[in-house]
């Protein structure tokens, strides 16, 4: 039997840093593939300011031998608060149909942030693709592992000894 598809989850944890260091450091998207287990790059589209609603950029990804890339659109932008974008549904690729949610919530926490990273499906791939992606990439099936790996790789770059202040 395989297991069921989420919709949503969520991870968390405390990042000794200001919530506007977290945020700049999170929405800074082309950072991203140093952090993630599957995004590898992201670059900023031409268009609207990068980091503000609106603006759009594309992610590529890696899972095994499996390459791909998605355009991704930012629909919160709120410094120090939260950062949110969408995965942008393609309307003639149907391997591209889909869109989810992904979010970073900030919230004070004595003199750190509670980061609160959530996903949500809004709009599952068509059916065939569902099963297929279920079969070849099933950690798809719940992201909540990997998303602690992003959140805990985001912990160890912000809380890691400037460099800086390192050399004499």
């Amino acid at each position: 039997m395989t297991p069921s598809w989420r919709d949503e989850g969520s991870v968390e944890c405390v990042i000794a840093a200001d919530p506007d260091r977290v945020y700049a450091q999170i929405a800074d998207v082309t950072t991203t593939g140093d952090r993630s287990v599957e995004c590898r790059s992201c670059q900023w589209l031409p268009g609207v300011a990068p980091g503000s609603v609106g603006a759009r950029f594309r992610g590529r990804n890696r899972s095994g031998l499996a390459r791909w890339s998605r355009v991704c659109e930012v629909t919160e932008a709120e410094p120090g608060r939260e950062f949110s974008f969408r995965t942008v549904p393609e309307r003639f690729d149907p391997t591209r149909a889909d869109s989810t949610t992904w979010s970073y919530l900030l919230v004070p926490e004595g003199a750190g942030t509670r980061v609160t990273h959530a996903y949500r499906i809004m709009k599952w791939p068509v059916g065939p693709f569902k099963w297929l992606y279920g079969r070849v990439f099933p950690q798809h099936r719940d992201m909540r592992p990997q998303m602690t790996h992003t959140l805990e790789a985001l912990r160890a770059e912000l809380e890691a000894p400037d460099a800086s202040s390192t050399s004499a």
